[in-house]
């Protein structure tokens, strides 16, 4: 998931699987935050993402990201089982007196988690967070925010490319559930109690639920959602494939 510096206060409590289909999308909540991000740009990834969070009831709702670093950071969120809510441009922080010309930030993401812990995250491209004029705004939102809110500054230093693209996978195979294929992969789990780790694609051929080319990859798409939801242990800043080596943590 997500760095999130706490100073050793940050508490894990893991939850149910978050759900992410595309169900119910006839009662799609609003976008709520407090200004657009979606616009034209030659260069900003700007677009809107389907959400679903134990803080909305699980009832969809439109997510912007104006950068493609900010869509990875609503996506490693989204499908953390820590996750009980995220809310997209959250609150404008307005400063105590100018730095340069900048005289405000609205934040990107407010982050809650299931501990109830609140975190404003402020998603940055590293070369910008280097700068002198970045950690001055940075301190100017610390002391504009409610007391007991984190705060945390994003990079895509927290995203590499193979990261992005575990968590795009996971993501789009939590969109798609297929509890059948779900129950096969824990049959399997469970009968593997004295082997804790295996490569994945040992546990393909073991859910036989068809052959690799064949099973429209239903049993990877398993695996992907229980690496999502804290079932199986991966390492996720490697590309996550079939040779990976996986560990059940029951």
């Amino acid at each position: 998931m997500i760095d999130v510096p706490t100073d050793g206060r940050l508490r894990v409590e893991l939850g149910a699987p978050q759900c992410l289909g595309y169900e119910n999308l006839d009662a799609l909540l609003p976008y709520d935050g407090t200004r657009g991000v979606v616009h034209r740009s030659a260069c900003a990834k700007t677009g809107m993402l389907v959400a679903r969070t134990e803080e909305d009831k699980f009832l969809p709702r439109a997510v912007g990201h104006e950068s493609g670093l900010e869509r990875a950071t609503a996506i490693s969120a989204l499908i953390h089982p820590n996750t009980y809510g995220l809310k997209c441009q959250p609150r404008k922080v307005i400063f105590e007196k100018p730095i340069a010309d900048i005289r405000s930030n609205t934040l990107d993401y407010l982050l809650t988690l299931r501990t109830g812990q609140k975190i404003y995250l402020f998603v940055k491209n590293l070369d910008s967070v280097r700068r002198a004029k970045t950690a001055l705004i940075c301190e100017a939102i610390r002391r504009g925010l409610p007391e007991g809110h984190g705060f945390a500054v994003i990079s895509e230093a927290s995203f590499p490319q193979y990261t992005r693209g575990n968590n795009e996978r996971i993501f789009l195979a939590k969109r798609l559930p297929d509890p059948d294929a779900d129950d096969r992969l824990a049959e399997v789990l469970a009968g593997l109690i004295d082997s804790p780790k295996f490569t994945i694609e040992e546990l393909v051929f073991r859910c036989g639920l068809g052959p690799r080319a064949a099973d429209h990859g239903r049993a990877f798409n398993a695996i992907l959602r229980a690496i999502g939801d804290g079932k199986l242990a991966a390492n996720r800043r490697e590309l996550i494939h079939y040779p990976t080596v996986v560990e059940h943590l029951g």
